[in-house]
């Protein structure tokens, strides 16, 4: 069960301001501020976050970005689910938090102090605190975490990863609690020259350059940010009297194994993923009420995500409302599964789709119901509504493909 959510995203810093723009079709997209020429220019910004208002100021100092969005995305869950850990059996308790890029900011600001400064002026927390692990394990001190936990590394789809392996701990009866979500702060100067250099992302100075399904797409935008989901055990949910999300209802991963390479244009093995999560959760098609959806907005990766909706819904697809949100604050890589999953079981609550930005020049070979410009709202009639089931999906560059099904709470 999902009982609490927290997200620090570009477009808004909690749950509600975070959900009264996506649904409205709020951009959190602006320019980059750095000297020099980038070929990225664009990105999905956090502004106006303090880490100081999360966390105290020794600990900021000791951390870098990425941790400060999680504890900030976990802090707001919590409060969220009205969970109190200190309550909690901490060897029940777990945390799986995914992160791509690690503290990246911290280790060049340390850097720059090593060859401006010398050795005796850098931070001795520059020895953990660019690691990926370095959030799970501020968090699991933070929160006396003694149980499961895990930092899953994944390219872009290791927040539905980190969602998929925490359902499965709790399915196991490993643990309780899990917090779970994904991380990420890689806006930096030098991570962005060298991702340039993959035309996968969108260069220059538009602002809605990032057009997924759109004829004329030419990559992602990209993002930071954080979301965190609090996933428990049925029973200790209900023996507490939580307020449910809703639940996982299934996870699947496949991989194409074509090198590292965009989202392929062949969308079988990204089927066979839908697939395996469909038959997890024994879900009829009938019953999915929406179809969050990678949007690579690069044509031949957009033709692949197609070809794998058409293989596994058939002639159901055309009645299934799909959507991009990161149309509107962009791709955060390891949050990114998180943030979609926050924002689909927020849709399923509200019973409005987000939609999908920019997409002006919709390509019509993809044949399917793609919201766009305007929130879509779910049928209520008896007679027309379906039951609350939405499927997240993800792929990453290398081939990964990873599908994640959640159902409303009642």
């Amino acid at each position: 069960m999902i009982s609490g959510l927290g997200v620090v995203a570009p477009n808004g810093i909690g749950q509600e301001a975070f959900w009264q723009a996506t649904s409205a079709g709020v951009s959190g997209i602006s320019a980059l501020h750095y000297e020099g020429e980038l070929p990225i220019r664009m990105a999905g910004v956090v502004h106006n976050f303090l880490a100081e208002d999360y966390i105290e100021r020794k600990l900021t100092n000791r951390t870098d970005r990425m941790t400060h969005f999680a504890f900030a995305a976990i802090q707001e869950a919590l409060q969220d689910a009205s969970l109190h850990l200190e309550q909690e059996n901490p060897g029940r308790v777990g945390a799986v938090i995914a992160n791509t890029m690690g503290g990246i900011d911290f280790v060049m600001q340390q850097l720059q102090t090593l060859y401006t400064r010398g050795p005796r002026f850098m931070s001795a927390y520059t020895a953990i605190a660019w690691l990926h692990v370095a959030t799970i394990g501020q968090t699991a001190i933070r929160h006396n975490i003694q149980g499961y936990c895990k930092t899953p590394v994944n390219d872009t789809t290791g927040g539905l990863d980190a969602l998929g392996m925490a359902y499965q701990a709790i399915q196991r009866g490993t643990a309780d609690v899990i917090i779970a979500g994904g991380c990420e702060a890689f806006l930096n100067p030098f991570i962005l020259l060298i991702l340039a250099q993959q035309s996968q992302y969108v260069t220059g100075d538009d602002p809605a350059g990032y057009r997924p399904f759109d004829r004329r797409g030419s990559g992602m935008m990209l993002a930071e940010g954080a979301g965190i989901c609090i996933l428990e055990e049925y029973e200790h949910a209900r023996a507490r009297g939580a307020t449910i999300y809703g639940e996982v209802l299934g996870y699947g991963q496949a991989n194409d194994a074509h090198g590292l390479q965009p989202p392929s244009e062949d969308g079988i093995r990204y089927a066979r993923a839908i697939c395996q999560t469909i038959q997890a959760g024994n879900i009829d098609l009938e019953e999915v009420a929406y179809l969050s959806l990678d949007g690579r907005a690069l044509p031949a990766s957009d033709r692949g995500e197609s070809e794998a909706l058409h293989l596994v819904f058939g002639s159901q697809l055309p009645h299934i409302p799909a959507s991009v949100p990161r149309s509107m604050f962009g791709h955060s890589y390891a949050a990114a599964g998180a943030i979609d999953t926050i924002t689909a079981l927020l849709a399923l609550k509200h019973g409005r789709v987000p939609p999908t930005m920019n997409c002006e020049e919709f390509d019509a070979h993809h044949e399917f119901h793609l919201v766009r410009d305007k929130a879509y709202h779910l049928p209520t009639s008896p007679e027309h509504e379906r039951p609350g089931i939405a499927i997240v999906g993800g792929r990453g560059t290398g081939g990964t493909n990873v599908a994640l099904a959640v159902r409303k709470g009642v």
